[in-house]
């Protein structure tokens, strides 16, 4: 399918504007390499943009060649979008992955022939936006495998004191952390926490800063009580964020996997 969108803005792409979205942009090869992947394995639609975006079509990516850097489109089924695609002077690709909005670069295509079938192709881009924005899925860790978040509070005597709190749940924008009630006058509103430890089972461990967002007192069914901390990411790299998404991906395809019946 093709189209010509002269009667439709411009689009603007936020892969252009790298001093707002800059955070958002994945450039580990093997982070690039995963999503390319990903997205070929979910036959997800992408839009093609043929250079500013006046004229796009639909395609899908149908094959990847890691060992020479490239990977293969499906053609349009218009031979003048094929063309054109061809003459560009850049491509960009569009779609969702996730309810998480993907953009890709590229230079003009070239055809090719993958599997006994006429594609497009192209190299393998450097860098892909991942564009997580404020609407994240929250998460919350298996309570066999919990997360744990060590973070480090200044005292007034020039010391440090430790903490080593659990979280209740986890999204790509931040954490809620259960920590005692009398901690709360420590975790105040806007409190900048930098360089906290997540230790994430079955992936690693990561460095990031905190912000408190807001923190609540709850009390569970023995009437203990305890001290939720909502807390946002600040300055969170890309890379970092596609780990955490990595994370709860497999928490939920597992989940999933059980609910179904297909787990072992």
């Amino acid at each position: 399918m093709s189209a010509t969108a002269d009667d439709l803005p411009i689009p603007d792409f936020e892969i252009d504007h790298p001093e707002v979205f800059g955070q958002f942009l994945l450039s580990n090869p093997r982070e690039v390499n995963f999503y390319l992947n990903l997205l070929a394995k979910r036959r997800c639609i992408l839009t093609a943009y043929i250079d500013g975006g006046h004229q796009f079509f639909l395609t899908s990516i149908v094959g990847i060649d890691e060992a020479n850097d490239s990977f293969f489109l499906d053609p349009s089924n218009g031979s003048e979008s094929n063309t054109d695609a061809q003459a560009a002077r850049q491509i960009t690709l569009v779609t969702n992955l996730d309810r998480v909005k993907i953009q890709l670069r590229l230079s003009p295509l070239v055809t090719a022939i993958h599997q006994g079938q006429s594609v497009l192709s192209a190299p393998i881009p450097p860098s892909i936006l991942r564009l997580q924005r404020r609407e994240f899925f929250r998460l919350e860790p298996p309570l066999a495998s919990p997360i744990l978040c060590k973070l480090a509070i200044g005292e007034a005597n020039g010391g440090l004191e430790t903490f080593e709190l659990t979280l209740s749940d986890i999204s790509g924008g931040g954490v809620c952390l259960i920590g005692p009630t009398e901690s709360a006058g420590q975790f105040a509103r806007d409190t900048l926490f930098q360089q906290c430890r997540l230790d994430i089972p079955g992936e690693g461990v990561i460095q990031v800063n905190l912000r408190v967002r807001k923190t609540v007192e709850i009390s569970d069914r023995n009437g203990q009580h305890s001290l939720r901390i909502g807390c946002e990411f600040v300055s969170l790299p890309g890379t970092r964020l596609a780990f955490i998404e990595r994370y709860i991906t497999r928490i939920e395809r597992e989940r999933k996997a059980r609910d179904s019946g297909l787990a072992d």
